[in-house]
């Protein structure tokens, strides 16, 4: 099989939104279209080391920390077989 490999960068800037849920919906949904309609076997993104709550978010998702970056940054990764 050949390898599919996407990166996101997402951003819930009203501060108000925080913690509802609406980040994990979105991504969920959106690893469920690359996945299904496109053939996306694995995605990446690096994510602030200190930012708690995304970093939760992206492991309710399926995502995995695959190595510390430069400035406290985690790259992270999902991926189906």
């Amino acid at each position: 099989m050949e390898e599919s490999i996407y990166g996101i960068d997402q951003f819930i800037g009203e501060t108000g939104l925080w913690g509802k849920g609406i980040g994990t919906q979105m991504i969920s949904g959106l690893l469920k279209y690359l996945n299904s309609r496109l053939g996306v076997n694995k995605v990446m993104l690096d994510v602030n080391g200190t930012n708690l709550q995304a970093i939760k978010c992206y492991e309710k998702c399926g995502f995995r920390v695959v190595k510390g970056l430069e400035d406290n940054h985690l790259l992270m990764e999902w991926g189906k077989s």
